[in-house]
């Protein structure tokens, strides 16, 4: 925080920088809520502490969302590790306007991208999952009561499930406006630990389960077909992590605890009558109802073969 006040008594627009502290570490989805209550501005940008962005970064994202009164305004991505940067989210320039607009382009991009797999390799779509590198009008997450469900890891993803049903403006840029900094040590790629504690795998199987009510609440979007095989391949990708890294928890994993995460969230009938990704999530229904055994070796076999494992 000294640091911090420095910065704030030498730029010149100092004193608009408002600092809010917590009496100790209550985590980043508190943290994200604070910010959510106590936001001043027009708008919000949630940052992680390690990436960068460009000294037009806000500005770009700011007049794009000014001139088309859109409640989210996304920038394009690229990433950072061992010294290289790449294109990581390419966006084109697109505005959606209409309830559903924003919705229906995420899962109509999936389905062209999968078009040729039943299980795809390409873990980050299009639009991103992640809370960062969106500008957020202010008074669209009060209004919606939007918050970050209180978990330690994927609390962003939790926050987008809320809101991109919700949005009804939306731009797109293809400039971009966020570096995102992959680096051994950070929270999400620390998987390179002699033991990892039980309770985080306990964790993401939870986890699971609470995606899957988010995606029963769209059963009446056109969209819930694709939602679906969105979903299941995101429990899918968690289940392989941990597979992939069994022999280092402190206590064992069973096999029907993995595979119960696989149950998928439609009946075999309601998948049959989908107009898009039956196969997909077919693959995804059988695999959750097969013997523990079974299913969590068809999972390693699959996971395997699509370098998840």
């Amino acid at each position: 925080m000294v640091i911090v006040k420095e910065l704030q008594k030498e730029h010149p627009n100092g004193k608009n920088i408002k600092i809010i502290k917590h009496p100790q570490n209550l985590g980043v989805a508190e943290a994200r809520n604070t910010i959510i209550r106590e936001a001043q501005g027009k708008y919000i940008f949630f940052q992680d502490s390690d990436d960068l962005i460009d000294k037009d970064s806000l500005s770009s994202l700011y007049q794009a969302a000014e001139k088309h009164q859109a409640e989210l305004a996304y920038g394009s991505t690229n990433i950072r590790e061992d010294n290289n940067e790449r294109p990581y989210i390419t966006l084109p320039d697109k505005l959606l306007i209409g309830k559903d607009a924003l919705a229906n382009y995420i899962y109509n991009d999936i389905l062209k991208k999968a078009e040729n797999s039943a299980i795809y390799n390409d873990i980050h779509e299009n639009i991103p999952n992640s809370i960062w590198n969106i500008l957020i009008r202010t008074d669209f997450l009060r209004n919606n009561g939007f918050t970050c469900p209180d978990f330690k890891i994927g609390e962003d993803l939790l926050l987008n499930e809320q809101m991109q049903p919700e949005v009804s403006r939306a731009v797109l840029l293809s400039k971009v406006t966020y570096h995102y900094l992959k680096r051994p040590n950070s929270l999400m790629q620390f998987q390179c630990r002699e033991t990892i504690d039980k309770t985080e795998a306990e964790y993401s199987l939870y986890y699971s389960k609470v995606l899957k009510q988010y995606c029963l609440s769209l059963k009446h979007k056109k969209y819930f077909d694709r939602k679906c095989a969105k979903t299941m391949k995101g429990i899918f990708y968690s289940a392989c992590g941990i597979l992939k890294h069994r022999h280092q928890f402190t206590g064992n994993i069973c096999d029907k605890d993995i595979r119960d995460s696989m149950i998928h969230p439609a009946h075999l009938i309601e998948i049959l009558s989908f107009k898009h990704k039956r196969i997909i999530n077919l693959i995804f229904w059988t695999i959750g109802i097969l013997p523990p055994k079974i299913s969590v070796s068809l999972i390693k076999y699959i996971g395997k073969r699509k370098g998840y494992i």
